[in-house]
């Protein structure tokens, strides 16, 4: 069994550290945050791990460190933070370079390919982990750790991944943002949100038995420019939204593979 610190409590780690645990291959020594509130809310799911707030981990018992915390907190984070000799430390950010972790000896990459929210349980059988090291033993720490929640186990170098999470925010976040719309021109016009969700689950049902381009439907890919002027002329107190749709428009009429 692996003793291993979280240094981030959100949404990552409020997942992952209490999968682990449960999987017996670790033991969750100290979670650090901030604030101690934070850390408290995570070790509370955890066998016996410390909720801490200082970044000084030089007499931690933990072998293995898992860096969890938002993207533009890196810098501050990686300065202050103190490791004992010879521990591993991996990050589970889809955009950071390996590289940024270069100061400690013993470093590498553990990402999850997923979307993360504190209310909404994963299947971790279902989420693909990307991983990268700088030593081969190193790598396959990772790999036995991400083996015992998935079976979808991907060695994916920082350039690779850094085009993987491009891709993933036009496929969940831009994804997400349009239905955040749609629920809110809904909205304004006293219509239910319900109306559109059998639409959405056969979209993206299509989308994933499909190659997505093959499956395009709508005005747009119809070059129906009289339903696509009556559209933007219903969004004219919307810029944004109207901007949108336009740009959204030109793109699927353009789109080449």
């Amino acid at each position: 069994m692996y003793k291993v610190a979280f240094i981030g409590a959100g949404n990552v780690a409020w997942h992952l550290a209490p999968a682990l645990e449960k999987e017996q291959i670790i033991l969750v020594t100290e979670v650090y945050s901030r604030t101690k509130k934070n850390a408290r809310r995570l070790t509370r799911l955890l066998y016996e791990a410390k909720a801490i707030t200082s970044l000084d981990f030089s007499e931690s018992e933990a072998e293995i460190f898992i860096l969890a915390i938002p993207d533009d907190a890196f810098s501050e984070v990686i300065l202050k933070l103190q490791l004992p000799e010879n521990s591993l430390i991996v990050h589970t950010s889809g955009t950071k370079s390996m590289a940024v972790l270069e100061r400690f000896e013993r470093h590498g990459v553990f990402y999850p390919l997923q979307t993360f929210s504190r209310a909404k349980k994963v299947d971790f059988q279902k989420i693909p982990f990307c991983l990268e090291a700088l030593d081969s033993e190193d790598l396959d720490i990772l790999v036995e750790l991400a083996d015992t929640l998935t079976q979808n186990i991907f060695h994916i170098t920082s350039r690779e991944r850094e085009k993987l999470h491009v891709s993933a925010v036009f496929a969940c976040n831009f994804t997400n943002h349009l239905m955040a719309i749609a629920s809110d021109i809904l909205q304004q016009h006293d219509l239910d949100f319900e109306l559109i969700k059998p639409l959405i689950q056969e979209t993206m049902s299509k989308v994933l038995t499909h190659e997505p381009h093959q499956v395009q439907t709508g005005p747009a890919i119809r070059k129906d420019q009289r339903t696509i002027e009556r559209h933007l002329e219903l969004l004219e107190n919307h810029p944004e939204f109207h901007q949108i749709y336009r740009i959204m428009t030109e793109s699927i009429q353009d789109f080449k593979v």
